[in-house]
């Protein structure tokens, strides 16, 4: 495909440039919302909505009107979907737009928001996303302010059709089948699902549509406890079944061929057929940290690499037995992690239960044949009591209600869940400062999020020890004093235009900032952050830790591709370097370099 046509349609179709009505008073600068720990866009949720928050919203005197449209006709589509976020005043709303594709939303404070629209059949964008997979810009609102013509021009969803077959060339019904993509998640390449699952009809033939334009993976797999899977089945000592299969028709992901589908086309040529393979057992073991039986613990499988839930329902699940033993059966050979998760409603005194007292393990698991005789011992991690506390001249003022504390695994893997609705290594922050987090296992970085406006994390310690930027190995056995977590309120800030090789104003870019040590290059670090510009083309980013950076001006930026350490590499030697003192505010003139 040619990039630049690509690329030129997406723009041309995409979004209408606003008319806006200036109200009184500067322009506001704060982080990116949606983005974590309230600096420049990190990413973020393109070809779908953020997530909602129930809390209570602040109200103003702003507003923002605008109408939407349909790309290829030009006619009002009615009852898209208007989602505006700012979670500095804590607004999160929605509106729905009228039979003339017209919205309005009312009585908003001064902030910087997010605007997404969505409308099912059609690509779902974010204000000011000019390519696929990019994220919006941000809107900078002040009191009073009335932005008009906030258009949306929404393309047609793209759409990939195709029939999946078994290895005879007749139809497999009830067939899973997904369009991925390979994007950078938790600092990793990883291929992640882009769109809605389809299931295959009495033909074989499935439909996905909503896709934005690009490069994918088709993926059919057959659920376990499915006719097809079951009828599959040859003799008791050999069972075969279908793994997960790629198009054109192979079972491993390396030699699968990527289909491409431009904007609003629809792709009606995806047919392949499933890979019959050998489907194994797994069976084994489960004792608790106390050596009996953890009866009524789940064993689940997921794919190593996984983003997302876990596919819970591959190889079965089974619950551990009185004796401790498990079986899952009908497993595709390939890479897996083995999941222990002892639930509440499994223990039987379960007016007893503490939370911190569930006991969970995760192994790798390569199947290649049966796996028998699998010993696994769970652990309830370490639980590790902590404080935040505040540094700053207005301390009296500022509210912890928000704020949370968090844990994140510095691999591929995932936090465990407790079926209580709760996820382990999270803690909400009570009154007093003080919280606490459960369930702590293996090396883990420490971030906090839902700061109060105009605060950051200074530092983060353990028992006197700096954690902020390194993850620290929570081992069973372990007893830590505490953690703290230190903010404060003199916050860096950034902000600047900027300029071509011919000093021309740029208002379509992204900029890069990241640390000038490359050993604090990589996912959820705090010394990485990329923006756009808000509708006037100027930036803004809040919240960087004190330190020597560089900035880099790039045309377009795939959401995630800011943690790939070999982008910033390249990105090095063309980048301005800058330094940060703590609380420092600092204008930069940027110039975007010729491509």
């Amino acid at each position: 495909m040619n990039t630049k046509l690509f690329l030129a349609a997406f723009l041309v179709l995409a979004i209408a440039a606003p008319a806006i009505a200036q109200g009184p008073g500067p322009l506001g600068r704060g982080g990116d919302a949606p983005f974590p720990e309230g600096r420049g866009g990190r990413g973020g949720r393109l070809g779908g909505l953020p997530p909602r928050d129930h809390a209570p919203a602040a109200t103003g005197t702003a507003s923002i009107t605008g109408r939407v449209v349909s790309a290829d006709t030009g006619t009002p589509i009615r009852r898209a979907q208007i989602r505006i976020t700012s979670p500095d005043v804590r607004v999160n709303r929605d509106a729905v737009t009228d039979s003339d594709g017209r919205f309005e939303i009312l009585s908003l404070p001064a902030s910087r928001y997010r605007l997404y629209v969505s409308k099912a059949g059609y690509v779902a964008l974010e204000y000011g996303q000019a390519r696929p997979f990019e994220a919006g810009k941000p809107l900078d609102i002040t009191a009073g302010q009335s932005l008009e013509k906030i258009d949306f021009s929404l393309p047609r969803g793209s759409v990939i059709t195709g029939r999946i077959t078994d290895e005879f060339g007749d139809a497999v019904t009830d067939v899973q089948v997904q369009a991925m993509r390979y994007q950078f998640v938790n600092g990793q390449r990883q291929l992640t699902n882009a769109g809605r699952v389809s299931t295959t009809d009495d033909i074989g033939q499935f439909r996905i549509f909503g896709l934005m334009p690009g490069d994918y993976i088709v993926q059919a797999s057959m659920r376990t406890n499915s006719n097809a899977a079951i009828q599959s089945a040859t003799v008791a000592e050999a069972p075969s079944g279908y793994p997960g299969t790629y198009y054109p028709g192979v079972a491993d992901v390396a030699q699968a061929q990527a289909v491409t589908v431009a904007l609003g086309q629809e792709l009606s040529s995806v047919a392949f057929p499933l890979v019959p393979a050998r489907l194994s057992r797994i069976t084994g073991t489960v004792m608790g940290s106390d050596g009996r039986p953890l009866a009524g613990a789940m064993v689940l499988l997921r794919g190593a690499g996984v983003v997302g839930p876990p596919r819970l329902n591959l190889g079965g699940g089974s619950p551990v037995r009185p004796d401790g033993t498990f079986r899952l059966t009908n497993v595709p050979p390939g890479e897996y992690v083995l999941d222990v998760q002892q639930r509440p409603r499994d223990i039987q005194n379960l007016q007893n239960v503490n939370l911190s007292e569930l006991e969970f393990a995760s192994m790798p698991v390569s199947v290649s044949g049966d796996i028998d005789g699998l010993s696994i011992v769970t652990t309830t991690g370490i639980t590790v009591p902590g404080r935040v506390v505040f540094q700053g001249a207005n301390t009296q003022m500022v509210t912890v209600r928000n704020i949370q504390i968090t844990t994140a695994p510095t691999g591929t893997g995932s936090l465990i869940m407790a079926a209580a609705g709760r996820a382990l290594g999270v803690g909400r922050v009570n009154n007093d400062g003080t919280f606490e987090l459960r369930g702590l296992s293996g090396p883990q970085l420490v971030r906090a999020g839902g700061l109060p406006v105009g605060w950051a994390v200074k530092d983060i310690s353990l028992d006197g020890v700096d954690i902020t930027d390194a993850p620290f190995d929570f081992r069973p056995g372990m007893t830590p004093g505490g953690l703290v977590v230190t903010l404060t309120d003199r916050v860096t800030e950034i902000s600047g235009t900027v300029r071509d090789s011919r000093g021309q104003p740029v208002a379509d870019y992204v900029l890069v900032v990241f640390s000038e040590n490359d050993k604090l290059w990589g996912a959820r670090s705090r010394f990485v952050a990329t923006t756009r510009p808000n509708q006037n083309g100027s930036f803004s980013i809040t919240g960087l830790p004190p330190a020597r950076y560089l900035a880099a001006v790039v045309p377009s930026l795939e959401n995630g591709m800011q943690n790939d350490v070999a982008l910033l590499a390249q990105l090095r030697a063309r980048a301005e370097n800058f330094t940060l003192a703590e609380g420092q505010t600092l204008s930069l003139n940027l110039e975007m370099a010729p491509q």
